[in-house]
């Protein structure tokens, strides 16, 4: 039994580390938002986590559950990358492989 339970299988290839039921990308921008709603002020920033939700929800619609951390790799200067994504190679020095 013991043998059995030793390896954990993914029900799916597109499972991922969820931490607090949240995928990553969603989490680095929920939890900042929801620590200055409960600390500094929920009449700001608790219709902002609201709207950060439903804007998220929004743009992954229909993608996979990294979508945002692969704009922001595209997207966003690399030392802000460098915190979430450090093996890659900066966006600007890929190129297409035909």
């Amino acid at each position: 039994m013991e043998k059995r339970n030793r390896h954990e299988f993914p029900a799916t290839f597109s499972d991922q580390k969820r931490y607090v039921g949240l995928p990553l990308d969603e989490l680095i921008i929920y939890l900042p938002l929801g620590v200055l709603a409960i600390f500094i002020n929920a009449w700001v920033f608790s219709p902002t986590l609201g709207a950060a939700v439903i804007g998220i929800r929004y743009l992954k619609r229909g993608k996979g559950s990294s979508y945002l951390l692969n704009l922001a790799y595209w997207f966003l200067p690399t030392t802000l990358m460098r915190f979430f994504i450090s093996v890659l190679p900066e966006s600007f020095k890929r190129h297409w492989v035909a």
